[in-house]
């Protein structure tokens, strides 16, 4: 195999292994101090911070809970890319810390998405 295809890959597998790293750091930083509550979905609307671009994606849910003994309305960190409209009334687990401007919802979504570019960087990785 060419030198250069080999050296590609290795780089390409560091990336992929490096962002698996990064998501997981990223997620457990934003729930760190954090407690888990319920939470009921509102709606999922579109977020203010995203693009009028057809096809932008971007949506996410506004959920109620109660902390402290007081109830608040917050958008979740998500980045749908179409409206979720079956999902108001649902409840679902959510990671909320006062000092945050939104709240994680308790998924399985980014450890599966990080496992499967750590896989894939490994193999870029072993190939001879």
């Amino acid at each position: 195999m060419p030198t250069t295809l080999l050296i590609v890959y290795r780089v390409l597998g560091t990336v992929l292994f490096a962002l698996a790293a990064a998501a997981i750091v990223e997620k457990y930083r934003t729930v760190r101090g954090a407690a888990l509550l319920p939470a009921r979905v509102l709606e999922c609307r579109r977020a203010s911070s995203t693009s009028n671009s057809r096809g932008a994606g971007g949506y996410r849910y506004l959920v109620e809970l109660y902390a402290n003994g007081r109830r608040l309305e917050l958008e979740t960190n998500d980045a749908f890319w179409f409206r979720h409209d079956k999902d108001k009334g649902k409840v679902l687990q959510v990671w909320y810390n006062p000092n945050a401007r939104c709240v994680e919802r308790k998924s399985w979504e980014t450890e599966f998405f990080a496992a499967v570019l750590a896989v894939i960087g490994a193999a870029l990785l072993l190939i001879r």
